[in-house]
């Protein structure tokens, strides 16, 4: 056990936190220890998703003094090998990296590297991620050698070593306690930078903002402010800029060979970077900043990382950089949305930020389902960190959010899993959209929180949790049936509303249970009818799925999607407010449809056949779901 005061402290707050008290001192230890470490890595990211960690920790061979596993991507925690796929689909390249934490008196490096990398036992995560990168239609994505690292934990701190060899690349590092205590301080963003910098202009202190400065530093100076004692880039240094490292785009490549072949010119290329703080001092032109966070100018900073790791000689760049003294948390948004608006954003980044984000947010917190631990919807990285009344479990992230929604009410439970870029994606028009009810969105967010609560009380389900999307769409669907289009406002909200009533109380413990042994018991049949080797990969097969969905229904599709209408738009106009209305014609009466139920329909809609569905009682029909054909 850990012997600083401090860090022993914080292990049985994140004990108590994540009701851990009842494991091992020795499994809390190793948890701790991969949350701490891995958490540099991709912040904010093992505070959301449980099985991640949980694979990270208790998914690796015994007997050999492991720690954890974890594989990256592009700086993304893995979590399957489809992440691979939707990662490839975004970035066009792979930087892989393979991380092993392990006690030093068990087993040595190479041990390590050939029992993980190259053996690697059937039936782990890990293997099947390794597997999968290795496979020819992925070695052709490759950006570069994977890395692989190892990291011993023991009483005394080493130097780090490399590692050569024709396949990969890599370090041996050991850490210490003391190690392990400073990244966990930098973790909490705790943390003070000094940038030097050659030249400066003082703006003094503005309106809701402190000291603001913009400098001329060396490139080397920031390089410094943005890496640790081990050379790895602090990541949760970004934690408040709307996108990550975008990787081998045009811009970030054209970046890099200037700084290769034209460094000194580099300064008039770039537009240089911004960085907010809590505090902010200027002192023998020298920038003291307190808990710095880059809002502006990821891809800079990585790319001046990824130069100066390969060798490469940065003494004579330099590069502008803003410093604000930000007092305000909304100080900080309103920088971050000024000074991302002139680039192109992946579309996922500003997602959270809309409105109806927001909306949903206030929406939640004032929601309280009896039977049910509320639910809390955490938009912006951290969001709830200070609030020690709300458990981690109560948190609901964007990416569960939108992967319980396609589970739940997208029909499509058998991609769920993907990567939430995909997704927001594949469901830009369908989720998420303004005129949307609350309530589903509530549901899937309460039913997916209080599952993780469920499941970190009752060990019998711990063969469900690769399952845990399947199980949310069993639930819902064996209590209520199909659910009703999410854009039938009326028809879903009382749906919803049914549904929480039905799971108040007890209720939901039980139907979860129900729904665990309906799963087993389809997933059994699945087999026998298939054979054993179909008893692997389900969780993202469609196959699988259609199964699943004939043994629920009988068929396939839903009666729910079986009222849909055809017709031709007769006139679009607008009220004395401004929105758009209209008619299509049907019998025995024309259809109204407005702008309010259709929030893509525009006034080119006039003349053209359409699709829609039927909602509201009798005299008072509207259309709804009306999609040009």
């Amino acid at each position: 056990m850990f012997e600083n005061p401090i860090l022993k402290a914080w292990l049985n707050e994140y004990s108590k936190e994540n009701e851990l008290e009842g494991n091992s001192s020795l499994d809390n230890e190793r948890r701790y220890i991969d949350y701490i470490y891995f958490s540099q890595i991709q912040p904010d990211r093992l505070d959301r998703d449980f099985d991640l960690l949980n694979q990270i920790c208790d998914e690796v061979p015994e007997g050999m003094g492991l720690i954890g596993i974890a594989i990256t991507m592009n700086g993304q925690l893995l979590s399957t090998r489809t992440d691979i796929d939707d990662i490839l689909q975004k970035d066009g390249q792979g930087r892989f990296e393979v991380f092993i934490l392990a006690y030093k008196k068990k087993i040595s490096a190479d041990e390590l590297i050939s029992e993980v990398y190259h053996k690697r036992q059937d039936g782990y995560n890990y293997s099947e991620i390794i597997g999968y990168f290795q496979t020819q239609r992925i070695v052709a994505r490759w950006e570069g050698l994977p890395s692989i690292n190892i990291i011993f934990v023991a009483e005394e701190k080493a130097e780090a070593q490399s590692i050569k060899s024709k396949e990969y690349t890599g370090s041996i590092q050991q850490i210490n306690e003391e190690k392990l205590y400073a990244i966990a301080q930098a973790n909490r963003k705790e943390y003070q930078a000094a940038l030097e910098y050659q030249d400066s202009i003082e703006f003094g202190k503005l309106k809701d903002a402190g000291q603001v400065y913009v400098v001329l530093c060396s490139a080397d100076s920031l390089v410094r402010i943005i890496t640790n004692d081990d050379g790895l880039i602090r990541a949760n240094i970004f934690d408040d800029n709307v996108r990550d490292y975008q990787g081998e785009t045009d811009v970030n490549q054209e970046m890099e060979a200037t700084l290769s072949a034209n460094p000194v010119n580099f300064v008039l290329f770039n537009n240089g970077i911004t960085i907010v703080c809590d505090k902010l001092v200027s002192k023998n032109r020298e920038l003291i900043i307190k808990n710095p966070q880059i809002v502006n100018g990821c891809q800079t900073c990585n790319s001046l990382y990824k130069v100066k790791r390969k060798g490469n000689d940065l003494s004579q760049v330099q590069v502008i950089v803003k410093v604000i003294e930000a007092t305000k948390p909304e100080v900080t948004q309103g920088i971050v949305k000024g000074t991302n608006r002139q680039n192109i954003v992946y579309e996922e980044a500003f997602e959270t930020i809309r409105r109806y984000h927001k909306e949903l947010e206030d929406f939640f917190n004032i929601m309280q389902t009896e039977g049910f631990c509320k639910v809390y919807y955490e938009r912006r990285s951290k969001q709830y960190a200070r609030d020690n009344t709300v458990k981690p479990y109560q948190k609901i992230s964007f990416r569960v959010l939108i992967q319980s929604m396609v589970a739940m009410y997208m029909n499509h439970v058998e991609i769920s899993h993907r990567h939430e870029s995909k997704l927001i994606s594949d469901y830009k028009d369908k989720l998420f959209v303004e005129g949307q009810s609350y309530f589903p969105y509530y549901v899937a967010a309460l039913l997916a929180s209080n599952l993780e609560y469920i499941m970190k009380q009752d060990h019998s389900l711990n063969d469900m949790r690769p399952y845990k999307m399947h199980l949310l769409f069993l639930i819902q669907e064996m209590s209520m049936g199909p659910a009703p289009d999410i854009d039938d406002k009326e028809r879903i909200e009382e749906y919803c509303k049914k549904l929480l009533k039905l799971l108040g109380g007890s209720g939901y413990k039980q139907a979860v249970l129900r729904a665990a042994d309906r799963f087993r018991q389809i997933m059994n049949q699945w087999v026998a009818a298939r054979g054993s080797d179909y008893r692997y990969a389900i969780k993202d097969n469609p196959e699988f799925k259609d199964f699943m969905l004939k043994k629920m229904r009988g068929s396939i599709v839903a009666e729910v999607n079986s009222n849909v209408y055809t017709g031709r738009v007769m006139t679009v106009t607008t009220d004395k407010h401004g929105n758009l209305f209209g008619f299509i014609a049907h019998k025995p009466e024309n259809v109204y449809f407005n702008e309010l139920d259709n929030p893509d329909m525009d006034i080119s809609y006039e003349g053209k056949k359409v699709s829609f569905r039927l909602t509201g009682k009798a005299g008072k029909i509207r259309g709804i779901n009306v999609r040009i054909l």
